[in-house]
């Protein structure tokens, strides 16, 4: 499995180092971390999503984490991605500090960073659910029961992680 870094403006900053991912792979069954074919960090204003699982061919998954926050004045400055409820929650959740009339949200780095793992974690939750055939997996768009599936897992991953 490789690790890719898309490359970003100075002012952007990757959160997770080699070394954090290695610390998540203690923590996911090894036949579903055999499965990924990659991890891509980067950051683009076009997406909508703050995570990407896809998968391709005979299960195997690629998975993107679209979230590099800004330095501006200080402090780390990501964009808004959605208005959905679920995402606002989990950036709420993680201490971030939407501004919608702005469509900005503030982080610290500690927070910040706690995102990040939030979002990896979510998106290896997508991998392990499709692996065990539950409900839904295998669909194009996942479910609100798949995605709750996925917050559950990324949440309990994260408190082992810590």
């Amino acid at each position: 499995m490789r690790i890719i870094y898309d490359s970003v403006s100075p002012e952007y900053i990757h959160l997770l180092s080699k070394a954090d991912v290695s610390r998540i792979r203690n923590h996911v069954p090894s036949d579903i971390w055999e499965r990924i074919l990659y991890i891509r960090f980067g950051f683009s204003g076009n997406s909508t999503h703050a995570g990407r699982m896809v998968c391709r061919g005979s299960r195997s998954y690629r998975i993107r984490v679209n979230f590099c926050p800004k330095r501006v004045e200080g402090r780390l400055q990501s964009p808004v991605v959605c208005r959905q409820k679920g995402y606002l929650d989990g950036v709420r959740r993680c201490g971030g500090k939407p501004d919608l009339a702005t469509k900005t949200i503030d982080w610290d780095l500690e927070n910040a960073k706690r995102y990040a793992f939030y979002v990896l974690l979510h998106e290896i939750g997508h991998v392990v659910y499709a692996e065990k055939d539950l409900p839904g997996s295998g669909t194009f768009r996942p479910s609100p029961k798949e995605e709750d599936w996925c917050d559950n897992y990324s949440t309990r991953l994260m408190q082992r992680i810590r």
